[in-house]
């Protein structure tokens, strides 16, 4: 049997593409064949029912916002610790550097996805649906990773699998990314999410969003890349081109990295005498230009990480590396809910950095870990075959 894969395909993100290479493992596990078929949609839930009206774009107040926003997408690097006059000059002083990191990055990114992650040579998207293409698999599986944030422009109803029988839908895992749905996006989920007959979520809070939505209860499964043992990841890791000889701190962080964050994690680097590698931020362009195979190997070999990234924290647990969590703020909502049932789940609560920055940096309990993952990825393949096999 063919099983399509709806997620977060081909993109620059390290748990976006190492997650859909687990999705693939998993299925194939189980006897299946599986393959992903890339969503172009750009304009989903949030532009169609989240409209600002004509008047309200003319007023000063929003045009300022739209310009503001614009400009720091421009002009100011990730993680950004310069005002925007400092980072206008340093970008355009290292351009040409820059340019040569993010091609860099591009291309390790572009390699992972066309050779370890199968993909069609066809896509999909709410106003293409390929069915003649799409009759050829005899189920669609939607997620994992956060295929349902409505906050997101590209989340519409593919994600869901509307293009699909009842029948053949399948989830794996998806994740809301964040604690509460705005009102936009209730109805149309609510409609949606009734049309799959077996869900499962990444987080607890999804779970209860679902429940809210739906009056169903969602079974709770841990991500996918838990259900891939650990020396199928060390035998796809790769080591960078730059140095690592040195004992290192990894900081990776998808959200900013505050000046608080960054004086707590060069304390702990000063105490434990260890080079900083940020691998997110551009400054830093030999660490920038690393793909999901070097991030593997980073994790695995760091000496301690630092995130605000479910899936860093995730490869932390995997490869039993001493790492703290960081709060992601987005549009004002936090991005940690997934993140809090993830150290739930290991009993690692304390390794919030709300926690431990209130003591000294302790190394990680290990100890029931193996145990853990191996009862989660049991849940996890159960949960696939009932919803497969009945």
């Amino acid at each position: 049997m063919k099983v399509g894969i709806i997620t977060l395909a081909g993109g620059e993100n390290y748990g976006g593409q190492l997650q859909n290479f687990a999705v693939t493992k998993a299925y194939e596990s189980l006897g299946l064949q599986a393959v992903t078929i890339p969503d172009e949609t750009k304009n989903g839930v949030k532009t169609i029912y989240n409209k600002v009206s004509k008047k309200a774009k003319l007023k000063p107040s929003y045009i300022a916002a739209v310009m503001r926003v614009r400009t720091k997408q421009k002009y100011l690097m990730k993680n950004q610790r310069d005002h925007l006059l400092p980072s206008i000059i340093r970008k355009k002083k290292n351009a040409s550097e820059y340019a040569l990191a993010k091609k860099k990055r591009s291309e390790a990114f572009r390699d992972f996805y066309d050779n370890l992650v199968g993909h069609t040579d066809f896509t999909i998207s709410k106003n293409n649906i390929p069915e003649e293409k799409l009759s050829e698999f005899d189920f669609f599986s939607a997620g994992s990773d956060q295929i349902w944030n409505p906050t997101y422009p590209h989340t519409s109803e593919v994600k869901f699998l509307t293009f699909a029988e009842n029948s053949k839908k399948l989830t794996f895992a998806p994740s809301f990314g964040i604690s509460q749905l705005p009102s936009f996006a209730k109805e149309p989920y609510s409609k949606w999410l009734k049309e799959i007959p077996n869900l499962s979520v990444r987080e607890e809070q999804g779970a209860e969003i679902i429940k809210e939505l739906t009056g169903r209860q969602a079974q709770v499964i841990c991500d996918p890349t838990f259900t891939v043992t650990r020396d199928v990841w060390e035998s796809i890791e790769k080591k960078p081109d730059f140095s690592t000889d040195k004992p290192y701190a990894l900081t990776y962080f998808l959200g900013n990295e505050s000046n608080k964050y960054r004086r707590y994690i060069s304390s702990v680097a000063k105490e434990k005498n260890l080079t900083v590698i940020n691998l997110f931020d551009i400054r830093d362009s030999k660490y920038f230009s690393a793909g999901p195979a070097e991030f593997l190997y980073l994790i695995h070999h760091a000496e301690a990480v630092f995130t605000d990234s479910f899936h860093a924290a995730v490869f932390s647990i995997i490869f039993k590396r001493d790492f703290v969590v960081f709060d992601r703020i987005e549009d004002g909502r936090s991005m940690g809910s997934r993140l809090k049932t993830l150290l739930g789940t290991f009993s690692l609560s304390d390794r919030m950095y709300n926690e431990i920055s209130k003591k000294d940096f302790s190394p990680v309990d290990f100890g029931r870990s193996d145990d853990i993952i191996a009862r989660e990825r049991e849940t996890a393949l159960n949960f696939l075959k009932k919803s497969i096999y009945g």
